[in-house]
């Protein structure tokens, strides 16, 4: 048995919820029900044995416990959760409630590491996947891309990591000029540094290559409010390669004040 909860606790049910099932708080602080979106604020999973409405519900909020699968999923891969509270893969936008341990199709109940008070908490982990084609490699300098949209009046993005993926193509990208690195900022060109990526031995490579990139952690790293986080090539243009970029930004979002 795959279920290992360190921290389980009893609720009442404000709806149906049926065992292995991502939940969420309801209509008040003692009410849980299933959640119905990848957005959603996700608690942790229910156990077992379902409950009825009213009836009491317990919920593994830290540990291992097990979800049914909504869609088919990789060990490895972060979970959200569908309409109905299965676990699902994560993509852009969504809250990540934990990660699969093991892989499965619909309907099968996998487990799954909860994190703990972290990805499913008041500031919830977001994943933005964007892919720069290789024209818009080719301009980065003077075309910066958006890698997350500006969140709205009082927020700022949080990144905690970049992953940056150089899916191979056939020709590898020359007259790549000293200092000419790949830098991740806020709003634009000109906007605050976040995190740097030599582009020499990256972008030059002639086969798949990755990058994992934690932002900088200078006084650099500024938080902007309702700024966009972009993709820039710091000097210049380079001169040929075909091969796009895959990125995946890990972020939060937080006040900009307290």
């Amino acid at each position: 048995m795959w279920r290992n909860p360190l921290l389980d606790k009893t609720y009442t049910a404000g709806g149906t919820i049926l065992p292995y099932r991502l939940l969420k708080f309801g209509t008040s602080d003692t009410l849980l029900i299933q959640a119905t979106a990848a957005t959603d604020g996700l608690l942790g999973l229910s156990g077992q044995v379902g409950a009825a409405s009213g009836e009491p519900v317990d919920i593994t909020l830290v540990g291992v416990g097990e979800v049914t699968l909504g869609d088919t999923v990789t060990r490895g891969q972060r979970l959200t959760a569908d309409s109905a509270g299965r676990g699902i893969p994560a993509v852009s936008g969504n809250v990540v409630g934990g990660v699969a341990l093991k892989s499965g199709v619909v309907g099968n109940v996998v487990p799954m590491l909860l994190h703990a008070a972290g990805d499913a908490d008041g500031a919830p982990l977001y994943q933005a996947d964007v892919t720069v084609a290789t024209a818009a490699v080719l301009t980065l300098n003077a075309t910066p891309v958006q890698l997350v949209a500006a969140p709205g009046a009082g927020l700022i993005v949080a990144p905690t990591m970049f992953q940056v993926f150089l899916d191979y193509n056939t020709t590898a990208y020359d007259g790549i000029a000293a200092g000419e690195d790949l830098t991740i900022r806020y709003t634009n060109a000109s906007g605050a540094l976040l995190a740097t990526i030599e582009t020499d031995p990256f972008l030059a490579a002639t086969a798949d290559a990755m990058r994992i990139v934690l932002p900088v952690t200078t006084a650099a790293h500024l938080p902007v409010a309702n700024a966009a986080l972009v993709l820039h090539l710091s000097t210049g243009e380079i001169a040929t390669g075909n091969s796009p970029l895959k990125v995946r930004t890990y972020y939060r979002l937080l006040p900009s004040t307290l």
